[in-house]
């Protein structure tokens, strides 16, 4: 809610008490950080809080199965930008032992808190931003520059502390917004919405998404809220998402190896394999080789398809059956996936 003083006749945003004290600032800083998930209002399976220079840093699995970082620091300029675009990456490049290892419990209990909470969230809800950051300064030239990474998963709020006479802070915590990315917002209002790929969204439009339950992070003494239960009839399983939070097609291992490398023997290869949810951020290709291995841009290979688009896209729970196209507006593995099992049946007949 915006909050005005009339002044002359003409309303100004009213400000609140004093320029905080440190001690304030510090105490505010511990308390988002305590409250992390309240305040970005964002469903987060977190895993492990590490201290950096300025504050810290949380690697976190958002709904959609994507690892984030979230830092919570002082001061926001350009080296401590870098630096937090820097853990963002390595902690993206992490596969689901190495986030096991670093998770109080160890592998069973991250896998026990994450089919929780993976069932616990609406379906094919979109990938958030990798990289968040909670600050209650930032430096003129990140402010200023700030419009030419705003679109590559980077988000900025910014923590607003007053102190007041009577010993309290105040705090607001605003999005960073650049005249670009405020213009750009504002042209989507007037843009007609792309027509949904039913395989994209399954749930009915009146589906009711349930309220998005928040773990919280390692060490906290509170429980998780439970979901709120949603009124109407609600398809939005995980089960029924057609990419993200998918159950695979084909189970992973042996059993995908084999049908991967029987349905590559039956088109044209190599063959261009392209994942693309533009509304999604998502844009990968790879090629599909004679004997079922695909080969990410990177130059990693596997051979199970969701193995391959949880690593381009570094998530975790990705049924690359779905995922992966054969050409940009091709049939997706899994549409091949039946007549190459029918060719398989009938040469085994034969």
């Amino acid at each position: 809610m915006a909050l005005f003083d009339l002044n002359d006749n003409r309303l100004e945003p009213a400000v609140l008490g004093r320029p905080a004290t440190d001690a304030d600032r510090t105490a505010v800083l511990a308390a988002v950080r305590r409250q992390i998930a309240e305040v970005l209002r964002r469903p987060l399976l977190g895993i492990c809080w590490d201290q950096v220079i300025g504050g810290d840093a949380l690697t976190a699995l958002d709904a959609a199965g994507q690892v984030v970082t979230i830092e919570v620091i002082d001061v926001l300029d350009s080296t401590a930008l870098l630096m937090a675009m820097a853990r963002a990456t390595n902690a993206a490049r992490a596969g689901r032992d190495q986030l096991a290892s670093r998770y109080p419990g160890g592998l069973l209990a991250f896998e026990q808190d994450w089919n929780g909470f993976r069932d616990s969230v609406p379906a094919g809800v979109d990938p958030g931003p990798r990289l968040t950051l909670v600050v209650t300064e930032i430096a003129d030239d990140v402010r200023t520059a700030f419009g030419m990474i705003a679109d590559s998963g980077v988000e900025v709020h910014e923590l607003r502390v007053r102190s007041t006479e009577d010993g309290r802070a105040l705090v607001s915590v605003e999005l960073l917004r650049t005249d670009v990315a405020s213009e750009a917002l504002d042209a989507d209002r007037f843009t007609a919405p792309a027509a949904a790929d039913p395989a994209d969204d399954p749930r009915p439009d009146d589906a009711t998404a349930p309220t998005p339950v928040v773990a919280q992070p390692p060490n906290s003494t509170s429980s998780a809220p439970t979901p709120s239960e949603s009124s109407g009839s609600v398809s939005g399983h995980r089960l029924d998402a057609a990419v993200l939070g998918a159950e695979p097609t084909v189970p992973a291992g042996e059993t995908s190896e084999r049908a991967l490398s029987t349905l590559a023997e039956t088109i044209d290869t190599p063959a261009t394999l392209v994942w693309v949810r533009r509304r999604r951020g998502i844009n990968h290709e790879a090629t599909l080789a004679g004997d079922g291995t695909i080969t990410l841009a990177d130059g990693t290979s596997y051979r199970d398809p969701s193995a391959a688009a949880n690593a381009a896209q570094h998530t975790q729970d990705v049924d690359g059956w779905r995922a992966w196209r054969v050409g940009a507006s091709g049939p997706s593995l899994r549409e091949l996936l039946e007549p190459a099992d029918d060719e398989a049946s009938a040469a085994e007949r034969g």
